[in-house]
């Protein structure tokens, strides 16, 4: 089921990154990048480490 919405902005599309990855909950990070690869295809990798990345700074710990 892609998630993508070329009429989000990028900081639209950056919190849907972060809400899909705090509702899975992944093991660690390569799980989420997977989990993100698959919810966002058309997002590019750099995109989605930015997502990750802010998650992690909004909550520390909640990915190893």
């Amino acid at each position: 089921m892609p998630m993508t919405d070329p009429a989000l902005s990028d900081a639209q599309q950056t919190q849907a990154m972060m809400d899909r990855i705090a509702h899975l909950r992944p093991a660690s990070t390569a799980e989420a990048l997977r989990a993100l690869r698959s919810a966002f295809p058309e997002i590019p990798l750099a995109a989605r480490v930015t997502a990750l990345e802010a998650l992690r700074r909004s909550a520390p710990g909640s990915l190893r």
